[in-house]
Formats: C-alpha cells, sequence, structure tokens
C-alpha cells in the first residue's frame, strides 16, 4: 500500500469516527443561524468521505511533495456546509454583522465582488465564509464544545439561490460555442437584474411607507385625482384606525376589491365615505355585541356611501345586517 493509499485509508476511519460529532455540530451551526435575524432559510449538509477525497486529489495533491506527512482532514475546510438564504441583498451585510457574535470569521469570499470585476464570466454570486465558533467563557462541561471545527457558510438571496440551482444543471459551460455561453450570460445577466430591482423595490416600498408617516404627522391635504392604491388607503385607513396594524396582502387584496366596483376611487372619496359614514358602522358594531375589523367597517361605509356602486362590497349576511339600519 503507498503512501496516498494509506492517508486515504486513515482519512475513512477519521471520517467514520467522527460522522456523529459532526453531524450534532452541523445541526447546532444551523440552529443558531437560523435564528438571526434576516435570514428566511438555512440549508446544510456533510460531505462524503469519498466527496472530500475526490476534492483532496483535484485541489490539493498535486501540490504536495510525495514524501511529505499530511492528513487529508485538514484540507478539508468545508465538510460541513450550511447555506443561509435571504430575500435582498443588503441583507447579506447584515447578516455577516450579526453572525460575528457567535462565530469567528476566518476567511471570506466575496462571489458577487468578484464576478462584477469580470466582463463575461458568469456563474451564481453570494457570500462565502470559513467560520469557527466562538468559544463561551464558562459553559458548562457537558455541552459538547465544537469551538474547533471550521465550517463553510454561504449566504446568498432567493434569486442568487434560485440562480446557483440552476447553474449547476448546465452542462458544458467552459468550453461551448459562442452563442451557446452569449445565451447563458444573458440568462445570467437577468437574475442579476432582477436580484437588483428586487432590492429597488423593497426601498422604494420603504420610502412610499414613509411618505405615509410624513403625511398622516403634517395631516397633508387629500389626493382627488388620482386612483385608490395600498399607500393612499393606508394614508386614509390609519387617520381613522390608528391602533390596527394592517396586513399588507390584505390590504393589497381590499383596494383591489374596491377598484373593482370603481376604478377611480380616489382617498379624497374614501375619507369622506368613512368619515360621513364611520358611527353608523359604530352603530352595528355596538348592535350586534361584537368587535368589527377595520376591513369590515370600511365596507359598510362604502355601501352606504353609494349602495349602486359598492353593491357587492357586502356579503348576503352583512346585507340582511345592515338593512335594519338604512
Amino acid at each position: 500500500m503507498n503512501q496516498i493509499e494509506e492517508r486515504i485509508k486513515e482519512f475513512k476511519k477519521w471520517y467514520h469516527q467522527q460522522l456523529t460529532y459532526h453531524q450534532k455540530a452541523m445541526e447546532h451551526f444551523s440552529n443558531i443561524i437560523e435564528n438571526i435575524d434576516k435570514v428566511d432559510q438555512v440549508l446544510f449538509r456533510l460531505k462524503t468521505a469519498e466527496e472530500c477525497i475526490k476534492k483532496f486529489n483535484r485541489k490539493y495533491l498535486p501540490y504536495l511533495d510525495s514524501d511529505s506527512s499530511f492528513q487529508i482532514q485538514d484540507y478539508i475546510t468545508d465538510l460541513i456546509g450550511v447555506r443561509a438564504v435571504c430575500y435582498y441583498s443588503d441583507d447579506l451585510v447584515s447578516i455577516k454583522r450579526s453572525l460575528k457574535k457567535h462565530f469567528r470569521v476566518m476567511e471570506t469570499t466575496d462571489k458577487t465582488s468578484l464576478l462584477e470585476k469580470t466582463e463575461n464570466q458568469f456563474g451564481y454570486k453570494g457570500l462565502h465564509l470559513q467560520l469557527r465558533l466562538k468559544k463561551k467563557r464558562g459553559a458548562e462541561t457537558n455541552i459538547t464544545d465544537f469551538s474547533s471545527l471550521e465550517f463553510e457558510l454561504q449566504i446568498r438571496t432567493v434569486i442568487q439561490d434560485a440562480w446557483s440551482i440552476l447553474d449547476h444543471k448546465i452542462k458544458y459551460k467552459k468550453s461551448i460555442p459562442h452563442n451557446l455561453k452569449r445565451r447563458i450570460n444573458r440568462l445570467s445577466a437577468l437574475f442579476e437584474i432582477a436580484d437588483e430591482e428586487f432590492l429597488s423595490i423593497k426601498k422604494e416600498i420603504l420610502q412610499e411607507e414613509k411618505i405615509i408617516s410624513d403625511r398622516l404627522r403634517k395631516k397633508g391635504a387629500l389626493d382627488t385625482s388620482l386612483p385608490l392604491d395600498v399607500f393612499r388607503f393606508l394614508y386614509i385607513a390609519k387617520k381613522h384606525f390608528t391602533d390596527y396594524k394592517f396586513n399588507e396582502y390584505k390590504v393589497d387584496n381590499f383596494v383591489q376589491e374596491i377598484l373593482i366596483q370603481n376604478s377611480d376611487f380616489t382617498e379624497h372619496d374614501l375619507e369622506l365615505a368613512i368619515t360621513k359614514n364611520i358611527l353608523f358602522s359604530n352603530k352595528i358594531e355596538k348592535a350586534q355585541n361584537q368587535i368589527l375589523n377595520p376591513y369590515t367597517k370600511i365596507r359598510y361605509c362604502l355601501y352606504r356611501f353609494n349602495h349602486k356602486v359598492f353593491a357587492n362590497i357586502l356579503s348576503s349576511y352583512q346585507k340582511e345586517v345592515i338593512s335594519d339600519y338604512i
């Protein structure tokens, strides 16, 4: 048996002896990371012994002296691999900052920066970190110590993660005809644009929400020209229901429902409908002896404001209830 075969045999023995320990460490690291703010999903895997040996033979063995003493496990820094997925590209920096509370960053590879420095390369972006768990002072002696283990963490947005999965499915990416390579580059660019647009839209939505807060504080004038949208709806609704937390999905659906009845309905119209009829909605609430949510109250207000236009804004049951008070 030659030296390489002997080292492989030793590595396989070590791998199986440490398997349970590494599996527990992987789960422990993943549990910490999934509780970090802005992390939406955590995936993890443990490299098989065969995968580790293949990587060592390909990446390190050709550069080692034939008579050098080495252990394969010393060269495998991604035996434990964890992937954290977030929504927006600016979350990557925030997550990295939060990780430092729990881990020491041994090495950082910014795949995004590396790719952006090239003109014609394609691939997936993201942030790759080599981490070690910080050793807690005064830790209980019966708790397993994983602080000596180094592992790889990949942080990606959902769009970067989707492209990385597809990227690995594309065969023959390096030595293919120009027209195929160009199409792959175009596809990669589309994913990059999507990531940037997703972040840009988030920022613009936050800006619109800030405008709502400013308008509420300054008691801004009502718009009478543009049709209602979620932001104009929230400006009016939050004036009348200050303590209610409006869910964005419900607001979006409710605004669409209003616009189906009247596509030209404005925030000024909504303000009039609520102001003139909120006491009526409160009267129904009191008579029914139950708390009505803002959406139901606004429905009653809209129906009473113009029952012909908003004939379908109420359910059959709600129309029966309201008939006793009109």
